[in-house]
């Protein structure tokens, strides 16, 4: 059986300190902006003003933000600590672990992981990454990310997400020669609403290899 574990850790690429976004370096001194850098830079100008107008007029922007990034940082490590059979939860508040709770029916559903937080990139699409985990889900290899919301998301709010993980899918196929079909993301909000968004790759191919492209040729110019 082919170890992908070991072909992706072979080729793991470094995540650099740098105040424009998240960066990778390869091992052969390649350097390239993530997937999320990219789409950041990419997005459509409603939805860039639409943030600027909620800092406008969110006087807590500041706290709210760096409060959901800690949320979602504790419950990503609780998932991480669960799928490796090693959990404990004292070290963790009360809505990170609301939030593992509240997901446990679909963490369920995965099986034969192969990498957890995953650093990829691909010479091709010249753009790099990190993958919340690379597992089978129904029986299907896929990569799954999993989200913490304030409120329930319809799939319109998940677009984003899809390219992402799509792009992940692009950077393992480049490495291991094994094509990803699926991608999943388990969203659990503040509401105590879960949902599981499941979408084929193929889909989402040409938008994210338009949105790399737009990236380029805006920083080229």
């Amino acid at each position: 059986m082919v170890n992908f574990t070991q072909m992706l850790k072979t080729r793991e690429p470094t995540l650099l300190d740098r105040e424009d976004g998240h960066w990778y370096q390869t091992k052969f001194d390649d350097v390239y902006p993530s997937i999320s850098t990219i789409l950041s830079a990419t997005s459509s100008e409603d939805k860039k003003n639409g943030l600027k107008n909620w800092k406008a007029n969110e006087p807590a922007h500041q706290y709210i933000t760096e409060q959901s990034q800690h949320i979602g940082t504790q419950s990503h490590k609780i998932i991480e600590d669960y799928l490796s059979a090693k959990l404990s939860l004292e070290e963790f508040d009360l809505l990170p672990i609301a939030h593992f709770h509240n997901l446990k029916p679909f963490l369920e559903n995965i099986s034969d992981v192969t990498s957890i937080e995953q650093r990829m990139y691909s010479d091709k699409l010249k753009v790099a990454g990190t993958s919340d985990l690379i597992a089978y889900y129904n029986g299907e290899l896929s990569i799954i990310d999993y989200k913490t919301k304030r409120k329930p998301q319809i799939d319109d709010y998940m677009y984003e997400y899809y390219l992402q993980t799509t792009c992940y899918a692009q950077m393992f196929h480049e490495v291991t020669g094994q094509k990803i079909n699926q991608v999943v993301i388990l969203v659990s909000s503040e509401k105590n609403t879960r949902q599981e968004f499941i979408k084929n790759c193929d889909d989402y191919v040409e938008p994210m290899q338009e949105r790399i492209e737009k990236y380029y040729l805006n920083n080229l110019a």
